[in-house]
């Protein structure tokens, strides 16, 4: 990647760009991204902006693989996970059957869910 400010990562609430060699600016809009970036030790604030409008400016020192998975890792929604309640609402029909023998003495056997 280049080192030209127009070439950011990200969304509008919350991107980064290269600024120099192995050091690059994240820049926010959304208080819970400040946060999270406040609590670093490897990031420093530059710059708050804005009299009506939340943006702060942080630098940090790394690679972009290292800045990328910050910034994927703060994006992605917490609740998109495989053991989602989206999952759960359907588990009866997509439930395994198991096969049980009901009564010893009937041959019949009955079918039952987990």
């Amino acid at each position: 990647m280049s080192a030209d400010a127009l070439d950011t990562y990200g969304s509008p609430e919350l991107c980064v760009w290269k600024v120099a060699a192995g050091t690059f600016w994240f820049q926010t809009t959304d208080p819970r991204y400040s946060r999270k970036l406040d609590q670093r030790q490897d990031t420093r604030r530059v710059a708050v902006t804005g009299v009506n409008h939340y943006r702060r400016t942080y630098e940090m020192r790394g690679t972009w693989r290292k800045v990328r998975r910050i910034v994927n890792r703060y994006l992605m929604p917490t609740g998109d996970t495989f053991s989602g309640a989206g999952l759960r609402q359907g588990v009866p029909e997509l439930a395994p059957r198991v096969r049980t023998a009901g009564n010893r003495k009937r041959a019949n056997l009955r079918e039952v869910y987990k």
